[in-house]
């Protein structure tokens, strides 16, 4: 895994997957979202402008971070808001509430990466082993 970033994207046919690994299963969705964001804007500078809240309920931690996902992905292709800074304040395997800051993406400032689809639960895979939390999710472009 890239020291340097949370998360590493990988090939899958038409898609594109994302691995992450933390210490917590908050951080774990921070690192997923992370990601994402890249995928949508690459490496664009953007400034903790808006602040939203959020409060998603799912039956497991897999369905969680796949709701949490694709929450942010609806945010962005009805808003053109993206995420950069997270508050997250109770996360659990069934629950995420906290607060997302972001910005509008604006094209004259920002880069327009990969056109993200959707977030899949093909592959999902988000579990609990030896005191850290890894997910990944399949993306589709």
């Amino acid at each position: 895994m890239n020291t340097q970033k949370p998360y590493e994207f990988f090939d899958h046919t038409a898609d594109v997957g994302m691995r992450a690994t933390a210490p917590t299963l908050g951080a774990l969705c921070v690192a997923l979202a992370r990601g994402l964001t890249e995928l949508v804007a690459e490496d664009s500078r953007l400034e903790a402008r808006e602040t939203r809240p959020i409060d998603l309920a799912a039956e497991d931690a897999p369905t969680l971070v796949l709701t949490w996902l694709q929450e942010l992905l609806f945010w962005f292709s009805t808003d053109q808001f993206l995420p950069v800074a997270y508050e997250l304040e109770d996360v659990t395997p069934t629950r995420l509430r906290g607060r997302v800051r972001g910005q509008r993406f604006d094209p004259a400032r920002h880069v327009q990466g990969r056109e993200v689809k959707a977030v899949t639960r093909h592959l999902l895979d988000v579990r609990q082993e030896h005191g850290q939390w890894s997910g990944q999710v399949i993306v589709d472009i």
